[in-house]
């Protein structure tokens, strides 16, 4: 749906990341509103795990984001068939669910939690991507429905990515706070087996599993500690499911020091694919 080049700011001779919309969405009329939305929504977090805004604005009827440079890669692409190392995941979710605390006590869901939104940094941090699907809420509702709903109704998007969905949003219920934590749990399962926790053939087929079975048991063994947070992330009964984001970071073991994922960013070969790197132009002249 979008867009992002490297780029540098001349007035403050800095990188920067900048974001436009895709070929198909840029001309639509809603369009404009949509990535002011975006930059609202992120303008309102403040955070250190997740990407701060600089500036939004228009450039040749093209509108634009302009956000901070984040060296790293992404989670997926740390990620083993096997998964990662149990020792490596306690670190990035504990700054994921802390990220997502933050921004839910502030009325924002973000609606897209995956391992492809996610950036560990060349320090081993976590960054939170994207919050382009992301639904803006009045504070102290997080965990119950809405009617102020920043989602691309209207642009042809559907909102989320189906494997990390939680059921109550494909039987057609609205986003909560519940729903991240759900999101949370698929990507835990993720980090943990390398595998999602549910399967189909088809789109049906997985959104029936979602909605009706059981989570695949892991094919590794994995310490109680991981196994106790998937499962209580991954309730279909909301009752049973964690209510807040901080309440997954109790159940968290004291995280190693960032050094391991650290190492592992760096032996990560980003060269395959090669990044897009193109000229823009420089903020100072918007």
């Amino acid at each position: 749906m979008g867009l992002v080049y490297r780029a540098r700011d001349i007035r403050l001779d800095r990188p920067v990341a900048i974001k436009v919309l895709g070929p198909n969405l840029q001309l639509q009329p809603a369009a404009w509103g949509y990535v002011l939305k975006e930059a609202q929504i992120i303008s309102a977090l403040n955070h250190p795990c997740i990407c701060t805004i600089y500036d939004v604005g228009e450039e040749d009827e093209q509108p634009y984001i302009a956000m901070e440079y984040i060296e790293g890669c992404t989670l997926n692409m740390l990620l083993m068939p096997s998964g990662l190392n149990p020792a490596l995941v306690a670190h990035p979710i504990r700054q994921i669910a802390s990220a997502l605390a933050h921004a839910h006590e502030r009325g924002i869901i973000h609606r897209d939690i995956k391992s492809s939104n996610i950036v560990i940094t060349n320090l081993g941090d976590v960054k939170i991507l994207d919050f382009g699907l992301a639904k803006r809420i009045r504070p102290g509702t997080a965990r119950g429905p809405s009617a102020l709903d920043s989602s691309l109704q209207g642009l042809g998007r559907p909102a989320g990515t189906i494997q990390y969905q939680a059921p109550e949003i494909l039987r057609g219920e609205r986003a909560n706070a519940w729903s991240d934590i759900w999101s949370l749990g698929v990507l835990l399962f993720e980090m943990a087996t390398g595998t999602f926790p549910f399967r189909g053939k088809t789109m049906y087929e997985l959104a029936t599993a979602i909605m009706t079975s059981d989570p695949a048991p892991p094919h590794r063994e994995i310490p109680d500690w991981l196994a106790h947070v998937i499962a209580k992330c991954l309730q279909r009964d909301l009752v049973r499911r964690y209510h807040c984001a901080r309440d997954v970071v109790k159940d968290l073991p004291l995280e190693p020091a960032s050094e391991p994922l650290q190492a592992l960013v760096k032996r990560i070969d980003r060269t395959n694919p090669n990044p897009v790197r193109v000229a823009a132009r420089a903020l100072a002249a918007a």
